[in-house]
């Protein structure tokens, strides 16, 4: 039997009617949005434990050592988060250490940070920023205690009270800001240090995306010391660093390696010296330095092992200990990686002053997972001059060879451990946990009359 149905152009009509209806009602229906995001409160809480030379100066007696550290932070936007105009931060260190060198090697000046004992509160961090200066979202404007870092530590890495003007763009970057400590906020240790007194800072920093994950760029630090004679506070500077850097990620241009990272620095201004029977004595500083690292991954490999090579070398200094390049009191020798963990620039170890300084490392960075890394750095280091001042933290001057007849300093190995946790969502937040094992070993060359020396930490961080 076959049906032969049709319908007339009416009978389609009203047969569209409800599903026009239907899809008008759907289109209609509001769409639930998020409610606006007008502060944050986040937690983070540091515990870090060891067995090592006391103060992490090479030739100390060895002991244990602990730190407890927990770290809240609030952030107000108006009108809110998205496209804030406004925004003001505050971050506040709840410290409680055992000795000085259970200290987080996370930021900060490390001689200012060690004569505080046992527990203490800090305010790190408070600032009001300004966004969309001239309803630009590539300009803003921030005003307070900020903290300024770079990867290597050698320009910046502290915070201090300034005003600082950004631009951030998608081919270029860059700041200008101007800044002074006046106090460190620290419940233990609030006068700042003679040698931190009326210093005045000029930052700035420019970076060009010349291809893609590449950057060429160059930075600018002006230091104008008019704290005046004391005894406390024996050498001020005034003058003028300056440099460029390139750093990127070369695997889409060539195979030969991964990434790059270059640093060159120079240091010209002037000098004045306070001596022991209270005579001023001026003259000119001039040096330079460069710091580079070098790497190739290889992702086809079990575990995408990367061999990377570091280098640094700073000029000759002459004997007297007063010229050459050397970093001042808002600079480190501390490798910043966001990605990953921060070590130093040597050795967790071996702090040095970047000054009378040759130095080279190879390290082998594994990913035995998605979330950890095993890896193994040996670096060797020698004296520009051998005759002049050390760019280590030891005992005494007496831990220096008699004489100066070798430039050999040693040799550091480092073995660290990474894991971190895939992260948790809990009540809207997410929580992170990571933790850093590192076993650091120092062999003394024979420009140094210290024994071997060695450090073991364990550290855990934890974020909410």
């Amino acid at each position: 039997m076959r049906l032969n149905i049709t319908f007339s152009p009416m009978t389609l009509v009203l047969a569209c009617i409800p599903l026009a209806a239907l899809h008008a009602e759907e289109t209609a229906a509001p769409t639930p949005e998020l409610e606006p995001v007008t502060s944050l409160v986040t937690h983070k809480l540091f515990l870090r434990s060891g067995y090592g030379p006391d103060e992490t100066r090479l030739g100390e007696d060895r002991r244990s050592f602990f730190s407890l550290r927990y770290e809240p932070s609030y952030r107000w936007y108006s009108p809110e988060q998205r496209w804030a105009k406004w925004e003001a931060f505050g971050r506040l260190w709840l410290n409680y250490d055992t000795d000085p060198n259970a200290l987080q090697d996370t930021e900060g000046n490390s001689d200012s940070q060690s004569s505080r004992r046992h527990a203490y509160a800090e305010a790190r961090e408070f600032y009001v920023r300004r966004n969309l200066l001239g309803d630009d979202p590539r300009f803003s404007l921030t005003f307070g205690r900020q903290r300024f870092s770079d990867r290597f530590g050698i320009w910046w890495d502290d915070s201090l009270e300034a005003l600082r003007l950004d631009y951030n763009d998608t081919f270029a970057s860059g700041f200008v800001a101007v800044g002074e400590k006046f106090y460190y906020y620290n419940s233990d240790d609030n006068r700042l240090d003679p040698r931190d007194k009326k210093i005045r800072y000029l930052m700035a920093e420019y970076a060009w995306r010349w291809h893609a994950d590449h950057w060429l760029g160059a930075r600018l630090l002006h230091e104008d010391d008019y704290s005046g004679s004391s005894r406390a506070d024996r050498q001020d500077f005034d003058g003028l660093r300056y440099g460029v850097f390139l750093r990127g990620d070369t695997r889409q241009l060539t195979s030969l390696i991964s990434d790059y990272h270059l640093e060159v620095a120079a240091l010209d201004g002037d000098l004045e010296t306070t001596q022991s029977n209270g005579l001023r004595t001026s003259g000119d500083k001039t040096g330079w330095a460069v710091v580079a690292d070098i790497g190739k991954r290889f992702d086809t490999l079990p575990w995408t092992p990367r061999i990377a090579l570091t280098a640094g070398i700073t000029d000759r200094p002459d004997d007297s200990g007063n010229d050459g390049f050397n970093l001042n009191r808002i600079q480190s020798d501390r490798r910043n990686d966001p990605l990953s963990y921060s070590s130093r620039l040597v050795s967790n170890l071996v702090g040095v002053n970047l000054s009378n300084l040759a130095f080279y490392g190879v390290a082998l960075e594994t990913q035995p997972t998605d979330r950890t890394a095993l890896d193994v750095r040996l670096s060797d280091l020698r004296l520009r001059n051998s005759t002049a001042q050390l760019p280590l933290r030891v005992t005494s001057t007496e831990g220096e060879a008699p004489g100066g007849r070798s430039s050999h300093l040693g040799q550091a190995l480092d073995i660290n451990h990474y894991w971190r946790m895939f992260p948790l969502a809990y009540d809207g937040k997410r929580v992170q946990l990571n933790t850093l094992t590192s076993l650091s070993y120092f062999r003394a060359g024979s420009a140094l009359e210290i024994g071997d020396d060695y450090q073991l930490t364990l550290g855990i961080t934890l974020s909410y």
